[in-house]
């Protein structure tokens, strides 16, 4: 390629214009043996190197193309990595099962601690888990022990409940 010409000024020089050199014709070859590097004429018309062939030009797809795949492999491992979204989004959901376990047991502390208050202070709620979680009686009274799932062999059966009516 070849520069028309190149303004200067303020700030760094600017491109004015590009001005392609037409390809020069071949010779054949002369009879006498001559370099594949002389295969050329100068303006002077003296023999001179044969200028370096072009090399293949990149064209800007291919540009975006790369720009594309590097994007999409620093996504993917940015996706699947120690640090990464996916581990980010996991970690957050931990975080809230946490945050719920907490809540459930500061809901089962407050109960827990109304319970210890009202059983220093109201003498029925000490008899309730005496008689209920203790097992104890009074003098003089009988305790009717039963085995579990008495209830279902005593009770019928439940009718089944009535659908809606047809019409």
């Amino acid at each position: 390629m070849r520069f028309e010409r190149i303004v200067g000024g303020e700030g760094p020089p600017r491109l004015v214009g590009v001005k392609r050199l037409p390809r020069r014709p071949v010779r054949p070859p002369s009879s006498e043996a001559e370099p594949a590097a002389r295969a050329g004429r100068t303006d002077h018309g003296e023999e001179a190197p044969a200028a370096r062939p072009e090399g293949h030009h990149v064209r800007p797809a291919s540009y975006v193309l790369v720009s594309l795949l590097l994007s999409a492999l620093f996504f993917g491992i940015f996706l699947v990595s120690d640090r990464g979204l996916l581990k980010l989004r996991k970690q957050r959901l931990q975080i809230a099962k946490a945050r719920e376990e907490v809540a459930q047991l500061e809901e089962d502390n407050k109960r827990l601690e109304a319970e210890v208050a009202a059983l220093r202070t109201d003498p029925r709620a000490l008899e309730k888990v005496a008689r209920e979680q203790l097992n104890l009686v009074r003098p003089g009274e009988v305790v009717l022990v039963l085995p579990d799932g008495w209830e279902q062999r005593v009770k019928p059966a439940a009718p089944p409940a009535p659908g809606p009516a047809s019409r």
